[in-house]
């Protein structure tokens, strides 16, 4: 289970430790494109169909395709349900302990379209007829999202693991250092999630045993080995939403009503935010001993609980060219090249954490907000389509869009150089990420012509070429592995026009593969206590995340 591990939800452990990682490469270079709902509807299949303001991201030259200029705006609603439960005798690192089964529902109000195109004629019969002009705001990814598992455990806790991480560093450094040191002393640079750990109550010294250090949870015999001392129920969530849109400032031209070329500048903005928590306590609390404090109080577990919030903030610039091209009447033939994006990103992050008791009022842990910045490069993006219209009474189209994940690179944010961990990081996307493909297929027909009825298709694979192993080693994923990553999207849309004005509808459903998450891990070190590793040999909650998305959007637009 340890290689299910590192894909998809092993961003959230990547965020925790404050690093980028090969998985944030991939979690936030993905495109999910949303536009307006008549593109929604279709599927986003619309590289060689045109026409409206949704497209524009996908293949800038459609554009020009109408003969009139609109105004569109796209409201959206996102809705996620996720079902989350324990994962039980998976391999060595086989789970404990949350293993219900809790479905969470949560959704956010979105606006994934707005934008205008001017269309100028030329005047012309033939040659070139038409130029376009438009701004344009298209979301290419929703990050709403919401998961809690619960259960109970026996064997390990929360706090525990965060003891395990400490161990080494001193009391003094962890109930006094300041959280902003940066000397040159490791041994005074521990976690800021140990110190608020230490700091909230969270685990205590070891008396005799300097370094070492037992949870409340825990029970110790003379020697200072530390077990849990009875089940505890134990609640782990997340919970993100946030955005990526592109706004492009588009130019197109068309001639002859049978090739049309198009250029975009376009700036890529992404918000993202994560909060995660983790809640444990006595199931049964006449089975924890009293809590005995170096200033001589008792006091009883009721509960402990860790937050952590994390945000994400990006801007990027790209340049985008494309074309359509009607070799024969009804057929249309797209294409578009989009240029690498190096964004710059903004990170910010925080802990807190808070030990309930009876006899003894703890005072609860907050960090200082630790803030850094980096950028990233996103690869090329190659779209490739075609449609097929019969008559104005339906349209085919089918798209292929491809990007090379492993051409993904982290840039120092300021300098020229880049920092070795960021170069790790570079290295490990080389190994484990490659070309990803996403299949699009749309159709819109017209039973009567006022009312358009519209379906779509994705498959969209995830890009990983191979697992990273613990000893540095390469394993590739075999045909299986690989298919079990696809997601799979489906919409259905309406459209209705009134003269002028039309009104369109779309809703969207992915389906998402399974994602595994491990919510905390027991450490271990050999000699260097600042150079630790996860204790695979501890089996610790694993979490089987089951998620699914509707978009839904309706966009009301002015043609004139």
């Amino acid at each position: 289970m340890k290689r299910i591990l590192t894909f998809i939800l092993g961003t959230a452990v990547a965020l925790a430790a404050s690093a980028q990682d090969w998985q944030d490469a991939r979690f936030f270079t993905e495109n999910n494109y949303i536009g307006t709902a008549r593109t929604l509807g279709m599927g986003n299949a619309v590289t060689a169909v045109g026409g409206d303001p949704g497209s524009i991201t996908i293949n800038p030259a459609g554009s020009s395709v109408a003969s009139y200029s609109q105004f569109v705006i796209s409201p959206g609603f996102t809705l996620s349900t996720t079902r989350a439960s324990g994962v039980v005798g998976q391999g060595e690192s086989a789970a404990v302990g949350l293993g219900d089964a809790v479905r969470t529902t949560y959704g956010r109000m979105t606006l994934p379209n707005v934008g205008a195109i001017f269309t100028i004629d030329t005047g012309r019969r033939s040659g070139w007829r038409r130029t376009s002009f438009g701004l344009v705001l298209n979301a290419t990814n929703n990050y709403t999202g919401r998961f809690n598992a619960s259960g109970i455990n026996a064997d390990n806790s929360y706090a525990a693991s965060l003891a395990t991480s400490a161990a080494g560093y001193s009391e003094t450094v962890l109930g006094s250092e300041s959280w902003w040191y940066d000397g040159g002393d490791a041994a005074r640079m521990p976690k800021w999630v140990d110190m608020m750990g230490y700091r909230s109550g969270m685990f205590n010294g070891i008396p005799g045993f300097p370094g070492d250090y037992q949870a409340v949870t825990e029970v110790r015999d003379a020697v200072g080995n530390c077990w849990v001392a009875g089940p505890l129920f134990q609640k782990y969530g997340q919970q993100t939403h946030g955005n990526k849109y592109d706004v492009v400032f588009n130019f197109s031209a068309n001639y002859n009503d049978t090739f049309y070329i198009g250029a975009n500048v376009g700036f890529t903005t992404l918000r993202y935010s994560l909060s995660e928590y983790f809640f444990e306590a006595p199931d049964n609390p006449d089975d924890f001993p009293v809590i005995e404090y170096t200033d001589g109080s008792r006091a009883s577990l009721k509960s402990l609980q860790m937050k952590h919030n994390y945000s994400l903030r990006g801007t990027g610039i790209y340049a985008k060219l494309g074309f359509l091209w009607r070799p024969v009447a009804g057929l249309r033939l797209g294409g578009a090249v989009q240029t690498p994006v190096l964004l710059s990103y903004a990170a910010r992050q925080a802990f807190s954490g808070e030990v309930l008791t009876n006899g003894k009022t703890l005072v609860p842990s907050t960090t200082p907000e630790d803030s850094w910045s980096y950028r990233m490069r996103e690869p090329w993006r190659f779209n490739v389509g075609a449609a097929y219209s019969f008559g104005s009474f339906a349209v085919l189209s089918a798209d292929y869009e491809l990007v090379n994940y492993g051409a993904i690179r982290y840039v120092g944010a300021n300098t020229s150089a880049t920092p070795a961990y960021l170069d790790d990081a570079n290295a490990d996307i080389r190994d484990a990420l490659g070309l990803a493909h996403q299949l699009r297929a749309g159709m819109e027909f017209k039973p009567v012509e006022p009312l358009a009825i519209r379906v779509g298709y994705n498959m969209v694979t995830y890009g990983q070429k191979n697992w990273l192993e613990e000893d540095w080693s390469t394993t590739p994923l075999t045909s299986s592995e690989k298919m079990a990553l696809v997601k799979h999207l489906v919409s259905f849309g309406l459209g209705y026009s009134f003269g002028s004005f039309f009104l369109d509808a779309a809703f969207r459903f992915r389906f998402a593969p399974k994602e595994y998450l491990m919510p905390y891990h027991y450490w271990n070190y050999d000699r260097d206590f600042t150079s630790k590793y996860i204790d695979w040999s501890v089996p610790v909650p694993e979490v089987e995340v089951k998620p699914n998305m509707m978009d839904i959007v309706l966009t009301a637009g002015w043609r004139f």
